[in-house]
């Protein structure tokens, strides 16, 4: 294990989300965040309001995983987030309550499946930006095949989603402008069920790319 593993911290709640830390965030978005945005949410219906849910969005900008958790509501979002951000304990603590768990770059975190898998499978929603980091922009970049890993666990309904207008608002905590930002939901992509369990995933992962861009187009075609 190098010094990068060690310092990453790995203390995620048995719930999946810590009550307290959870219901305050809420709180404080919706009075400050959600206003300065012009927050608004369509297709909400679509998402399953029981079982495993992974829901698989585009990565605009940092706040995303803010945005695209609260058009998820009522049901509690969790994240996979990039492990940089798990290095202080501090911060760490604060996104493991807000249902967010870490995953290392540039390869297969097993530790980081396994426990979306756990989650997915206890009936949680769990959000995932699979192009890595922001794209600042309209351009879609390629999904990575770890999403279609985990849209083939059983009984696991995979929901594509949209967000656009949130870079033209904050950059990291900074804003830089008012919105609107919309997230969609599209409705749930159907699951391959002829051949490899590899070819499947990369089939799934097809799939969800398609229908996250066929929401995120006109979203973008919309925009002033």
């Amino acid at each position: 294990m190098n010094g990068a593993e060690r310092s990453v911290y790995w203390a995620p709640p048995r719930g999946g989300t810590r009550g307290p830390i959870w219901l305050l965030a809420r709180i404080v978005f919706t009075l400050t965040l959600l206003p300065v945005a012009r927050f608004r949410v369509a297709g909400r219906r679509r998402i399953p309001r029981e079982g495993g849910v992974l829901v698989v969005a585009n990565h605009l900008a940092d706040l995303d995983p803010v945005f695209v958790g609260m058009a998820c509501i009522p049901r509690r979002a969790q994240y996979i987030a990039l492990a940089k951000h798990f290095t202080r304990w501090p911060l760490a603590t604060a996104l493991f309550g807000l249902g967010a768990f870490p995953v290392r770059p540039g390869g297969t975190d097993t530790r980081a499946l396994r426990y979306a898998r756990e989650q997915l499978a206890a009936g949680r929603l769990v959000v995932i930006f699979p192009e890595g980091g922001p794209s600042w922009g309209a351009e879609l970049g390629e999904f990575r095949e770890g999403m279609g890993v985990l849209g083939l666990a059983e009984d696991v309904r995979v929901v594509p989603a949209a967000i656009w207008g949130a870079h033209r608002v904050f950059r990291g905590w900074r804003p830089v402008g008012r919105g609107p930002v919309l997230v969609a939901f599209g409705h749930p992509v159907p699951v391959p069920t002829e051949g490899t369990r590899r070819e499947r995933a990369a089939e799934l992962t097809r799939r969800t790319q398609e229908a996250v861009r066929a929401l995120l187009e006109p979203m973008v075609r919309a925009s002033p």
